[in-house]
């Protein structure tokens, strides 16, 4: 039996823009805005959280194992996982700021969504995997670096008027 190969950058990038499409406007009744995509090998592309910024910043993570294996950080600054909180929950922007638990909550399974609607477009392609569990951070000027082996992309996403950066991860396995 012969091996997929595994998809190209631009069926990847489709099926992550359609994942953060579908999640926001679904579950936000909001949209969200794809920018742009940087390959690991563009020379002095810089996202916006590695760039000295000493703002708070939330960051989602989830990994998927199985045939193709991987990892998604979603990046935002605080203010966006707020505003996001409050969308999700019906409570105000002021309500949710005291209350990082709901935050962490809601980044979460906002990233649960989108990586697993992700995943289930890898797997419609023929590369079964499965979701881990999500993690949710907080700190300022956070930045995670691959291992050489894995492709990296960077997705830049516009959701009210603010930044949020997605770093897929992504590794064939036995490649």
């Amino acid at each position: 039996m012969q091996e997929a190969s595994f998809p190209n950058i631009e069926l990847v990038e489709g099926l992550m823009v359609n994942a953060m499409r579908n999640v926001f406007s679904t579950m936000l009744s909001q949209s969200v805005d794809f920018k742009a995509r940087y390959s690991r090998d563009k020379a002095g592309i810089k996202p916006f959280y590695s760039l000295g910024s000493k703002d708070p910043l939330v960051v989602g993570s989830i990994g998927f194992v199985g045939e193709a294996n991987g990892v998604v950080y979603i990046y935002m600054h605080q203010d966006v996982a707020f505003q996001i909180a409050s969308a999700m929950t019906g409570m105000a922007v002021s309500e949710v700021k005291g209350e990082f638990e709901i935050v962490k909550d809601v980044i979460g399974e906002v990233s649960n969504m989108v990586i697993g609607t992700f995943k289930n477009g890898i797997c419609d392609l023929g590369f079964n995997c499965r979701v881990t569990l999500p993690t949710v951070l907080r700190g300022s000027q956070m930045e995670v670096d691959s291992v050489q082996s894995a492709s990296r992309e960077t997705f830049h996403f516009e959701y009210m008027k603010q930044p949020i950066v997605m770093d897929l991860f992504i590794q064939q396995n036995g490649k």
